[in-house]
């Protein structure tokens, strides 16, 4: 494809700019001007064999996301990476500087962006309803390694009752318990996945704050609303249940399909709002949506009567 060949051709005159700009773009129309069917069947399979895809698999964000390593998207390694956290950094060091390069934009997307303002958001909800609520007992679905855990004053401060950690992950599960050492003795990590929930295979008991940040991309319709409901009725009178999902819009789909191989479903305001379609409103004491700063990333809360 001649609009890849330019991309390409700037990466080999080392134009770091018109590189990024060009693959970037260049996604960007293909997508809005070929159907759903031809992106799918021509264009993502052109594009990876393409030289192109020589150079920014070549970033360890993107190598990391296409190789899933753990066997699915992404996974806890993959966060890591985006969060430019301690444990990704010797990936990145032994990356090329074509594969620094690409990072240093896929890294600095909106996407990627939205996502480390997600982790501090969990920080700030924690640290929150902690304070509002002595001993708080909180559950993480889906938690990954946890990583808001790391930034959480509560956490640290001893002032968290009980805080499990569910997730389908032994690899993130053995991460999480090592924070019990140096983080906060009150987490303990649960192999649980989300037919556990819904069919309520397990005895955790209830919570005043439950969330499930970056499980929902993930999930058809039908089965976020069935877990929506079981979660919530995890939650103790006055609890808060934070579900979350990246929303439709999203500038940087078409790199991430392609080169990543990462697919979400994004959603709109009313579709995530739609997953407390099943919990009855006598049992709502109140419903809240927002959106982050990039508008990458919708939240809603669930607070029990």
């Amino acid at each position: 494809m001649a609009r890849l060949d330019r991309a390409a051709s700037a990466a080999e005159m080392h134009d770091r700019n018109g590189f990024i700009l060009g693959i970037n773009e260049t996604l960007r129309s293909l997508k809005s001007d070929v159907s759903d069917g031809d992106w799918q069947d021509v264009v993502l399979p052109t594009a990876r064999v393409h030289p192109l895809a020589g150079h920014v698999t070549e970033c360890p964000l993107t190598r990391h996301s296409l190789t899933r390593p753990r066997g699915y998207p992404g996974d806890a390694g993959l966060l890591d990476l985006i969060y430019r956290h301690a444990d990704a950094q010797p990936v990145v060091a032994a990356s090329s500087d074509t594969g620094r390069d690409v990072y240093g934009f896929t890294n600095d997307t909106s996407v990627c962006e939205a996502v480390r303002q997600r982790r501090k958001l969990l920080a700030e909800r924690i640290d929150r309803i902690a304070a509002a609520r002595p001993g708080a007992e909180m559950l993480a679905v889906a938690c990954g390694h946890l990583r808001e855990a790391e930034i959480s004053v509560a956490m640290r401060g001893g002032r968290i009752g009980r805080f499990i950690a569910t997730d389908q992950d032994l690899d993130s599960l053995r991460v999480v318990e090592g924070y019990r050492e140096h983080v906060s003795p009150a987490i303990e990590a649960r192999k649980l996945s989300v037919r556990d929930f819904i069919s309520g295979r397990h005895d955790l008991g209830t919570f005043d704050f439950v969330y499930a940040a970056g499980l929902y991309d993930y999930l058809d319709d039908r089965i976020a609303m069935r877990l929506t409901r079981r979660l919530f009725s995890l939650l103790k009178p006055g609890g808060t249940l934070l579900v979350a999902n990246f929303l439709t819009g999203c500038m940087e789909v078409p790199y991430m399909e392609v080169f990543m191989d990462w697919h979400l479903l994004y959603r709109t305001e009313a579709e995530i709002k739609a997953f407390a379609s099943e919990i009855s409103d006598v049992d709502l004491a109140d419903v809240t949506y927002y959106q982050d700063a990039r508008n990458c990333i919708g939240y809603m809360e669930l607070q029990r009567i």
